[in-house]
């Protein structure tokens, strides 16, 4: 009885520790970036006005309460920055990004170095999967060659 006891309380402490986590939002972009610079996750940021229905990411893009759901899997490569544009720090961000439409996601490669994706305006979540699934390597995108038609190394 006690073995049984023991090995229902592992597994019960074991499926809570793996349970999926909602996403952690930074909401300060220079801890974020520092982070991402320290690790190899590239950063995703989203500047926005959470208290507008047409200058904000959709809520359910950003999986803050759902856990399970597929975006939430989406955003776990990336090192997450969610700034609130209307204070006095989110607009020092928005201007540090040359952002004056809102929402504004950008992406910045894994060294926390450079901009690989940025896109202004509204975002569907068809779109948003697609592009969670292609900057999830953090990696700069090469430069194409005109004269070979390949990518440069």
């Amino acid at each position: 009885m006690m073995i049984n006891v023991l090995a229902t309380a592992t597994m019960a402490i074991t499926m809570i520790a793996t349970a999926p986590k909602a996403p952690q939002w930074e909401h300060s972009y220079g801890k974020a970036l520092k982070e991402t610079r320290e690790g190899q996750d590239p950063l995703l940021v989203v500047l926005d006005k959470p208290d507008s229905k047409d200058a904000r990411i959709e809520p359910a893009l950003l999986s803050e309460k759902n856990a399970s759901s597929d975006t939430s899997k989406l955003l776990s490569p990336y090192r997450l920055c969610h700034v609130d544009v209307t204070t006095e720090y989110g607009k020092k961000v928005a201007k540090a990004f040359h952002a004056q439409q809102f929402p504004h996601v950008a992406i910045i490669d894994k060294t926390g170095s450079v901009v690989i994706f940025k896109k202004t305006g509204q975002i569907d979540q068809d779109e948003w999967k697609q592009i969670l699934a292609s900057h999830k390597s953090g990696e700069r995108p090469r430069p194409f060659c005109p004269n070979c038609q390949r990518q440069q190394f």
